[in-house]
């Protein structure tokens, strides 16, 4: 298994990998992939999948971080569970992260970050694969239309204080089957969902910008930086201010 910190650039790029399957966890902005069966989005709330030998095209959009994970044949040959998994990305090259995965993925990050691939590390990978092959088992990882309607709607609206009422209205949901659907299928709610948004507009900002933080606090809708850096810290593992100091070093 190999594991890195990446970032992609604008233009397409298309190959396969002959040895390895690839997992892509995003991190912070975008990244656009097409395959033969498959294409989409991986960002802050879809991680993609890639099977060997499977030819695909990707380029970045914004900013982007990502961790990417090469895991050879023989750690899957270690790892029969995850069969399962590389049938099913054949046909279909995203899929949704719950509150669970995000959690791993926030700690595989972290722990690659400070210390490379360390054992810790390699685990938490491993078991982000497994239940990520769980839930591709036991869910139906095409979200629901109006589930989709929502977030989109969310995206495209996360810098003003969205109500339930708002979102719902625009999926043509009622306000209790709104929360229904984001509890069941991704265990988050919708509020939490534009949190992050605002978050990852704010950390671009926080290491793609000058801007003073007290300003980027405001702008992502936050009364007072300290409350800013405490979402913030909660979400990235560390306060703003330290990771726009680390990343310029």
């Amino acid at each position: 298994m190999e594991a890195n910190i990446k970032s992609y650039d604008s233009d397409f790029k298309s190959h396969s990998h002959s040895t390895f399957h690839q997992l892509i966890i995003p991190h912070r902005g975008e990244l656009e992939l097409e395959a033969e069966q498959s294409s989409g989005i991986a960002n802050i709330d879809q991680v993609a999948v890639i099977t060997a030998n499977d030819t695909h095209a990707f380029r970045g959009r914004n900013p982007n971080s990502f961790t990417v994970v090469d895991f050879n044949f023989a750690d899957a040959s270690y790892m029969p569970e995850l069969n399962s998994l590389w049938d099913r990305a054949h046909n279909q090259i995203l899929f949704p992260l719950d509150e669970g995965l995000l959690n791993l993925s926030r700690f595989t990050a972290i722990e690659l970050k400070d210390r490379g691939l360390t054992s810790l590390g390699e685990q938490g990978i491993k078991l982000f694969l497994l239940a990520l092959a769980e839930n591709s088992n036991t869910k139906e990882n095409v979200l629901p239309a109006k589930l989709q309607s929502a977030l989109k709607y969310i995206r495209e609206n996360h810098t003003r204080n969205l109500s339930s009422k708002d979102i719902a209205s625009a999926a043509c949901l009622s306000v209790s089957h709104l929360h229904s659907l984001f509890n069941n299928v991704l265990g988050y709610t919708p509020q939490r969902f534009q949190t992050r948004l605002k978050l990852e507009r704010a950390r671009q900002l926080v290491l793609d910008s000058t801007v003073p933080l007290s300003q980027i606090a405001q702008e992502v809708g936050y009364a007072d930086q300290s409350s800013f850096n405490r979402a913030y810290r909660k979400i990235y593992g560390q306060a703003p201010g330290k990771e726009r100091s680390d990343n310029r070093d």
